[in-house]
């Protein structure tokens, strides 16, 4: 059993919440552009975090941040986060079933 991917995706859903939490401290920023987090595929399974400036419309004091778009991804981000911790613990208990039945 591989566990890197869901750590990879827990340590990826936790990278976004921070560039969510960073875009709204800063969406009162003249010139602010949000950042987004680009998900790249790793050969041992699971997902890299890349951090990159977002190509949304900007409004009049040129600043990208939708409030609505960064509250939406931080509870879609604890969502994914319990799911990846869900899939350690079910893992983990399968590992226990599996040693309990091997010894």
């Amino acid at each position: 059993m591989n566990i890197n991917t869901s750590l990879s995706g827990i340590k990826n859903a936790f990278l976004r919440q921070d560039v969510a939490a960073n875009n709204v401290a800063n969406m009162n920023t003249k010139d602010y552009q949000a950042k987004g987090v680009l998900n790249i595929e790793q050969k041992s399974g699971g997902v890299e975090g890349v951090v990159a400036k977002t190509n949304a419309p900007s409004n009049r004091d040129n600043n990208n941040v939708d409030l609505v778009r960064e509250m939406v991804g931080q509870i879609n981000n604890v969502n994914q986060e319990k799911a990846n911790i869900n899939v350690l613990r079910s893992q983990n208990e399968m590992l226990g079933s599996i040693i309990d039945i091997k010894a």
